[in-house]
C-alpha cells in the first residue's frame, strides 16, 4: 500500500503523465516567468521551483498527454468503467500517453482523474474534497496535531487496494502535505516553507 501511495503521489506531482517532463513543459510554459519569485520554497530540495510550475499544468489538461477528441479512440473496457464508477461527471477529457488512459472530468465542482492501464483496466482515481468531507476519524486525527493548521486541499486516492488521502495543510508560514491511509496513520509527505 505504501509503494501504491507514493507511485499515486509521484504521478500527481509530474502531473499524471510521463508523456512531458518538467524541462519540457518549463520551456513552453515559463518564458513569461523570468525573475518573479515564487510564493514558496522547497525545504529539503533545490528543485521545487520546477516542480510546482510542472504541477501548475494539472490545470492545463493539454499538457498531460495526447488529447483524444474522440472516445471512440479509449478502450471500451475503460469506458465502460468510467461510466460505472462516476456516472455524474460531466466535462469528461480522455488523454493517452505511455502508461496508458487518463480521464480528467468534474465531479461535485472538482477537477478529479481516473487512470487506466494500456487494456483498458482501471488503476487508480483522484477525488478532490473539502475538508468536511474527509471521514471524521481521520479528520479528528490530523486536527488533535494540526489543531491550527487549515486544511486547505484533500485528496482522495481510489485503488484496489483501499483508499487514502493526501491532505494539505497550511499554517501562516508552512505548508505540509500529509498522506493518511484508512487506519488514520499519518506521514508527513513534504514540508514547504511560505516566503
Amino acid at each position: 500500500m505504501k509503494k501504491f501511495f507514493i507511485y499515486a503521489f509521484i504521478l500527481i506531482l509530474r502531473g499524471s503523465s510521463f508523456a512531458n517532463s518538467p524541462s519540457q513543459f518549463l520551456k513552453t510554459q515559463s518564458a513569461g516567468l523570468r525573475g518573479v519569485s515564487l510564493p514558496v520554497a522547497f525545504t529539503d530540495r533545490g528543485d521545487f521551483s520546477e516542480s510546482i510550475l510542472y504541477w501548475s499544468a494539472l490545470e492545463s489538461r493539454e499538457a498531460s498527454g495526447n488529447f483524444l477528441p474522440d472516445a471512440k479512440t479509449v478502450k471500451a473496457r475503460a469506458l465502460t468503467d468510467f461510466q460505472v464508477r462516476f456516472n455524474d461527471a460531466s466535462e469528461v477529457k480522455w488523454f493517452s500517453d505511455n502508461n496508458g488512459f487518463t480521464s480528467y472530468f468534474t465531479k461535485d465542482g472538482y477537477n478529479d482523474r481516473a487512470f487506466y492501464s494500456k487494456n483498458g483496466r482501471w488503476m487508480f482515481s483522484v477525488i478532490y474534497q473539502t475538508e468536511h468531507q474527509l471521514p471524521k476519524d481521520i479528520r479528528a486525527e490530523i486536527k488533535s496535531v494540526y489543531y491550527d493548521w487549515n486544511i486547505t486541499v484533500v485528496e482522495e486516492v481510489q485503488s484496489s487496494q483501499g483508499k487514502g488521502f493526501l491532505v494539505y495543510l497550511e499554517d501562516k508560514s508552512n505548508i505540509r502535505i500529509l498522506k493518511v491511509n484508512a487506519d488514520s496513520e499519518i506521514e508527513i509527505m513534504m514540508d514547504l516553507l511560505k516566503q
